[in-house]
């Protein structure tokens, strides 16, 4: 969906076509033992200012396997912009952060050490790209060994 959008730029008011926010449904909780994810209109260009929040639980026992096949992210040099956190566990917890990532290198394949993975992805108001595609699959335990 299209929509005029009015911010204010360096020297004055500017007015263009946008997507809404706001009507980009991206995130939930995703259950099944395997899936795909990926920014809101890949392959096209993500939309301005949107936060989505991912949350993988897999079998109890098991573990996540994460492998990306598509990242491309507004690049900086601290992903102060847009960029993705993968969390080993819940999002709340920073001490589960596994890392954050932008640009246009696509982040290793992780394997979580239990069941629950998170993602998030963030976007600024300025810059879009196509974004990224990853699937991800229930593991063993056996897997990390």
């Amino acid at each position: 969906m299209h929509f005029l959008c009015l911010y204010q730029g360096p020297s004055q008011l500017v007015v263009q076509q946008c997507l809404c926010a706001l009507c980009v449904k991206c995130g939930g909780i995703l259950s099944a033992p395997s899936g795909n994810i990926s920014s809101p209109n890949f392959p096209g260009l993500y939309p301005y200012n949107i936060d989505c929040s991912w949350l993988i639980v897999v079998a109890e026992g098991s573990s996540v396997l994460l492998t990306f096949h598509h990242f491309e992210l507004e690049y900086h040099t601290s992903c102060a912009y847009d960029y993705i956190k993968i969390y080993n566990g819940i999002s709340e917890d920073e001490g589960n952060l596994l890392g954050t990532f932008c640009g246009d290198i696509s982040p290793p394949q992780f394997t979580s050490s239990w069941n629950v993975m998170s993602i998030i992805f963030h976007s600024d108001r300025h810059v879009a790209h196509r974004g990224f595609s990853v699937g991800y699959r229930k593991g063993n335990w056996l897997d990390l060994m």
